[in-house]
């Protein structure tokens, strides 16, 4: 017998068969009303081929009933060993990722392929770490069953880290590592190919417009001490790809103006051009280093009533959709395959590779003979 004054003790309330209480409904809850073991309830989530479709079933509409959400991640992880989710890491901000094309058409590619394999997927930005070298590093709090790195510098934190966790790791574009599988394109080779179309259609005055070298948001001539130190292997090798081929030509390199730029962006590369155009000898031919910075560069051009491609040629790479639009010449690369590729030997777990894709040099408007004067 209570004594007088006590509440009574809170009871379950039950509406239409689901359960209403402070309690969280439980898997043991869905298995208790079945009458069958809990087993059999998780296999119903995690392991659905090892019951029959109506027994799944019958096991989904009790849940539903009672509103039980499925089990939880972490007891997944644990039962099967997989977090069923991969990452993507790469060294800019979050919203980067959803406007520059090539990202975009790179996270499609790996989307193809995680929804082929039932894996979802977990963009992890390290813009936060690369702004303050104090801050300690994280890789986000989502449980991944590997990670892509794309487009990293080699000593980046976050790739540092990446490398100590005891999960698969595959590389997009950059870094090179060691035992470390890889995909992208021969960088060096593609940008020769650039350079060399222009040398065919007679220019030899030439101007550069980098991307950045380095994570140090600096905006300038790319000077002799940032070519000899520069982070990112793919910025290496499309430079050496450009003025090794001017140099075969007979162009010295020191004598090509190179702007580097610190974000991949239409402003920055106008304001890039403006800075060649000002040379003491004017290019007749820009080189871009992406798509964006080209497209940036013909709008300064044309602000300043010089012609393209009458007076100045631009030449671009990516080939993103904007490229056709504006008539852009550029170097084609299979951005949405580097996606399909990379999740594709992550999710398999597939021996160490490297996949060195094709290019395609496609010539468009923006492009002609050099002028005569």
């Amino acid at each position: 017998m209570k004594p007088p004054g006590s509440l009574p003790s809170p009871r379950p309330h039950i509406t239409q068969g689901r359960i209403h209480s402070r309690r969280k409904v439980t898997l043991k809850d869905v298995a208790a009303r079945l009458n069958v073991s809990h087993t059999t309830v998780s296999n119903a989530y995690i392991r659905p081929n090892q019951l029959s479709s109506t027994l799944r079933e019958r096991i989904f509409a009790v849940a539903q009933e009672l509103g039980y959400t499925g089990p939880d991640p972490a007891a997944k992880q644990l039962a099967t060993g997989r977090a069923g989710a991969i990452g993507f890491l790469f060294s800019e901000e979050l919203p980067y990722a959803f406007t520059d094309p090539a990202i975009v058409s790179v996270l499609q590619g790996v989307a193809e392929s995680c929804t082929r394999r039932n894996s979802d997927l977990a963009l992890i930005s390290a813009g936060d770490n690369l702004r303050d070298n104090e801050a300690p590093v994280s890789l986000g709090h989502a449980a991944v069953d590997g990670y892509i790195l794309y487009s990293m510098a080699p000593d980046n934190r976050c790739a540092i880290m990446a490398q100590q966790r005891n999960v698969p790791l595959i590389v997009i574009d950059q870094p090179r590592l060691d035992n470390i599988s890889f995909v992208g394109i021969d960088d060096c080779a593609a940008a020769a190919q650039a350079a060399q179309k222009l040398l065919d259609l007679g220019h030899r005055r030439f101007g550069i417009l980098s991307l950045k070298t380095a994570h140090d948001n600096y905006c300038g001539p790319l000077t002799p001490k940032r070519r000899a130190n520069i982070a990112h292997s793919t910025i290496a090798m499309r430079l050496e790809g450009y003025l090794s081929t001017l140099q075969k030509a007979g162009i010295e390199p020191n004598h090509v103006p190179c702007w580097e730029i610190p974000v991949n962006s239409e402003a920055a590369g106008a304001e890039g051009a403006h800075y060649l155009l000002q040379s003491s000898s004017r290019p007749t031919a820009i080189l871009a280093m992406s798509d964006r910075i080209a497209i940036g560069a013909m709008r300064a051009v044309r602000s300043t009533g010089l012609n393209i491609p009458q007076d100045l040629s631009v030449f671009g790479f990516d080939d993103i959709p904007a490229a056709e639009t504006a008539g852009l010449s550029t170097i084609r690369q299979p951005h949405t395959q580097k996606g399909i590729e990379a999740a594709r030997l992550l999710l398999l777990k597939e021996a160490r590779q490297n996949v060195i894709l094709d290019t395609q040099v496609i010539q468009r408007d923006s492009t002609g003979p050099a002028p005569s004067t």
